[in-house]
């Protein structure tokens, strides 16, 4: 069995909503934002949110705000709409279900050293 990769939990601001994900189960994917580019429509959407990658194809008509707000940002990150939103802690906790895979190293914002610091991102 190969080893899991396993993100920390990077502060105690984020204890309330966060958890290590394993990505091993999602196979430890590295998409690029080209990648993620070509999805985006209603048959087949993702977004990215703080560096990662998710597929939120199943979703679009379960969104609260309505499928057109997440086709606005179908095939891009959201991570600002995202975060100006003011999502749950349900809402959090319900995107690791839609999680696919992240943004390699040089592609990222938000999880590299040296990026932009938000204190309650989700690990």
């Amino acid at each position: 069995m190969a080893e899991a990769t396993v993100l920390p939990i990077v502060g105690p601001a984020l204890a309330k909503y966060t958890r290590a994900v394993n990505l091993s189960k999602f196979g430890g994917n590295e998409l690029t934002l080209q990648e993620v580019l070509c999805h985006d429509s209603r048959k087949d959407c993702w977004v990215v949110i703080y560096d990662r990658v998710y597929d939120v194809t199943d979703f679009l008509d379960k969104h609260p705000g309505g499928a057109d707000l997440l086709l606005e940002y179908a095939g891009r990150d959201a991570s600002v709409a995202f975060r100006s939103s003011g999502h749950s802690n349900t809402a959090l906790s319900l995107l690791e279900k839609f999680f696919i895979g992240e943004l390699p190293p040089h592609e990222r914002i938000f999880r590299k050293t040296g990026g932009f610091k938000l204190s309650d991102i989700p690990e």
